[in-house]
Order: C-alpha cells, then sequence, then structure tokens
C-alpha cells in the first residue's frame, strides 16, 4: 500500500537537531501506513547515518546518501525516490507539529488540482526568540522567514512556495519541473515556484501546519548566509530576466548600495558585532534592552546583511564580467575581501 504523503527531509552534518526532528515525524498524528518520511543525507560526515539507522525502527522511513551536492540535487533525489502523490518538504531545523502532515494532507484533498502547492506555519523555539539577532531575522527584519500575514486558505503567488514548510502534488513536479540543481543554497525553491507559475501554480496557505525552527544563527553566520543568498540572488536573476524576477532579487538596489557603502563594510560589521555582543550580555544578566539602543541595533543589523548580500552580488557580477572582458570601471577599484 503507498503513502498518501510523503516528507522529504534534506540534512547536511546537523545530527544534533535530527533526534528532536525524527521525534516530531515520530508524534504525527497520521497511521504510519498513510505516511513515508524520505531523508536525503547530502553527504554528512558527521553521526548522521548513526542517528537516522538508530530510528529506522520508529518511522516508515526510507534513507538515501549521495555525495555533497547542496540542498536543490538533495531535494531533487527525494522527489524521485518518494512514492507518495503529496510531497511535503522539511528542513532538518524544524521540528514537525504532531498534526502538520495531517494539515497538509487534508488541504490538499480539498485542493485536489495538481497545481495547487500549500504552505504551512514556522515559528520559532522560545529558547532562542530572546538571542538578539534571532529576535531581528524572524520579527523584525524578517530576512529569515516572513509568516504570511493572510487567512487560512487564501492563495498566493510563486513566492510563497518556500519549500522548507510547503508541500505539493509530486506529479506536477515530475512533468513540470524539478529544482535546478545550481542552487545550493537559497532561492531553489522560489526559482522553482517562479517556473512553476506558467503552469498555473497556486499556492494555499495553511497556518495550522505547524513546525518550529531549533537553530540558532549568530550574527557572524546570518552574515555568511545573508552572503549565500545574495549569490543565489544573482544567479537567479542570470536565468530570468525579466523585470520581477530583477525586481525580487534587488539587482539593481544591491548594486548601487554596495557602490555606496563598500568602503565602509568591515567597519560597520565590526561595530554591529560590538552592538550585538552588547545586546547579548545585558540579555544574559536580565538587564532590558533600552527603546533607543534596540533601534539602533535593529538598523545594523539590516544594514549588514543588506550590504552582505550586495557585496555577494557585486562579487557575483564582477567575476561574470572578468569572463566577459566587460568590467565596470567603478568596480575594478574596489577591493572584495569577505569577513
Amino acid at each position: 500500500m503507498k503513502p498518501e504523503i510523503s516528507a522529504v527531509l534534506t540534512t547536511h552534518n546537523h545530527a544534533h537537531f535530527l533526534p528532536m526532528v525524527l521525534e516530531g515525524l515520530a508524534r504525527q498524528n497520521l497511521q504510519p501506513s498513510r505516511f513515508e518520511v524520505v531523508v536525503v543525507d547530502d553527504g554528512s560526515t558527521d553521526d548522521t547515518q548513526k542517528i537516522l539507522k538508530e530510528w529506522q525502527t520508529r518511522l516508515p522511513m526510507r534513507i538515501v546518501r549521495q555525495n555533497r551536492a547542496g540542498l536543490a540535487a538533495a531535494k531533487n533525489l527525494g522527489i524521485f525516490v518518494a512514492s507518495g502523490p503529496v510531497i511535503v518538504f522539511l528542513d532538518d531545523d524544524n521540528v514537525a507539529d504532531p498534526d502538520l502532515l495531517v494539515m497538509h494532507l487534508a488541504s490538499h484533498l480539498a485542493f485536489p488540482d495538481s497545481n495547487v502547492a500549500v504552505l504551512g506555519y514556522t515559528s520559532i523555539a522560545e529558547d532562542i526568540r530572546q538571542i538578539p539577532v534571532m529576535r531581528h531575522v524572524t520579527e523584525v527584519g524578517c530576512q529569515l522567514f516572513s509568516n504570511v500575514p493572510v487567512k487560512s486558505g487564501e492563495a498566493l503567488d510563486y513566492t510563497a512556495f518556500l519549500s522548507g514548510r510547503s508541500s505539493c502534488k509530486r506529479s506536477l513536479l515530475v512533468q513540470k519541473g524539478v529544482f535546478n540543481p545550481d542552487f545550493d543554497s537559497g532561492c531553489e525553491d522560489i526559482e522553482l515556484g517562479w517556473r512553476l507559475a506558467r503552469h498555473g501554480l497556486r499556492v494555499i496557505y495553511q497556518p495550522q501546519a505547524r513546525s518550529v525552527m531549533i537553530k540558532a544563527l549568530t550574527f557572524d553566520q546570518f552574515c555568511e548566509r545573508s552572503y549565500r543568498q545574495g549569490r543565489s540572488q544573482y544567479r537567479f536573476s542570470q536565468l530570468h530576466k525579466e523585470t520581477e524576477i530583477q525586481t525580487y532579487c534587488e539587482i539593481m538596489p544591491a548594486l548601487q548600495g554596495w557602490r555606496e557603502h563598500s568602503q565602509s563594510y568591515e567597519a560597520h560589521l565590526k561595530w554591529t558585532q560590538k552592538l550585538d555582543r552588547l545586546a547579548v550580555a545585558w540579555k544574559h544578566a536580565g538587564i532590558s534592552v533600552p527603546a533607543i539602543f534596540q533601534r539602533t541595533l535593529d538598523d545594523a543589523y539590516r544594514q549588514a546583511f543588506f550590504l552582505s548580500r550586495a557585496k555577494a552580488i557585486a562579487d557575483a557580477r564582477r567575476l561574470d564580467a572578468d569572463k566577459n572582458g566587460t568590467q565596470a570601471p567603478w568596480l575594478s577599484k574596489l577591493k572584495f575581501r569577505f569577513l
């Protein structure tokens, strides 16, 4: 008997999170015969395989492993291994609510058209919500994820096809297109959503399909993540030249921002690091952060993450220009070094 829904979990070197993630899947309010978990190990070098094998007897789970090839390639492998007609994509640092699979499946039964996807809701664990940078990226700047302020069942566009919390019919992907393996970190889901939109993709919001993010990032880690995101945005913009995609990827604002602020970038990162450390120290000491300091810190975070993305876009554009022999004069004068 085939499962009705396949949970595709891609993972890389997150062995310390996997027990909590797998425990969430073991607690699903859906009979084990109705779902499967397909875990794609993208070349992990930690204890991932050991932990997965320990859990095989507790879950209807299949484990596949590939050499390190990136997030998009791992998701594609999961798609073709999965046997359920509905696929829900899961991140390896998110813990599923017991009703997550039930709500995704129920939504697809309510919207049976092959072009309908479902977006769930992700919150952040309380123990990391208090970390200053995590508060900013999830509640203020929303650089990490932005929960959709719409009603349950409302239709959204391709930009809501966020693969760590979305599901869709397997037939849509197999027939109309899968993730572009050139995207190893970021934009792989929105880029696919853009292509699927040509085939009528609709994304339905289902806030009762809940998960909780359990991974905390430091300021430095989020700068690195922002840089990778910017690199992916540039790649996205080069694949699709439509004005809508250029606007979404913020190519021109990024290049202009980098042109204006590249010389002060490293100094700004160091200053923001100091503010961040002070905010963390106050939190640990139980001292309330003054409102004016909080506004200053949020502005500093926002600028640091924007410029990290902008730097990646400028770097990628410079490399393309070098290859084509058309390097922009102002780019040739800049020193590029990421902290």
